[in-house]
């Protein structure tokens, strides 16, 4: 389980990091529209990593599905906060292209965006947690 720790580990400090610590102080120094540039330059290398540690934390943990319900709900978690990564850049992202900035359809596009990260950010953390959790015996 030492590997699925440092997996684990990694993907939350990834999750964590870009959407706490460089988008958000990317927004509070510069103006919106140039902050949004700039992390719409960082989200393939951001989803891109985000989504490579996903796979290898589930990996990591996969071998120990049988130990119980929290080790299967652990990974039901991690897959879904993958696919929900995923999803971003597959299908968000192309549609947010085709609606320029400030439009309703922008703004309801980021908001699906913002929502499935968000349930990343909890999800990944909730499955270490799960995973990690000693059993009471």
């Amino acid at each position: 389980m030492s590997l699925y720790s440092f997996f684990s580990g990694a993907w939350c400090a990834v999750l964590w990091f870009f959407t706490f610590g460089v988008a958000r102080n990317l927004f509070g120094i510069f103006p919106s529209e140039r902050a949004g540039e700039v992390t719409t330059a960082l989200f393939p290398a951001y989803f891109a990593v985000a989504i490579i540690l996903g796979v290898l934390t589930t990996a990591a943990l996969w071998p120990h599905r049988k130990l119980g319900r929290r080790i299967s709900s652990a990974l039901l978690l991690q897959i879904l906060a993958i696919a929900a990564l995923a999803s971003i850049p597959l299908f968000i992202q192309p549609a947010m292209a085709t609606n320029p900035p400030g439009t309703p359809g922008f703004a309801r596009l980021h908001g699906i965006s913002m929502a499935l990260n968000l349930f990343s950010l909890l999800a990944a953390p909730a499955a270490s947690l799960l995973a990690l959790a000693r059993r009471k015996e």
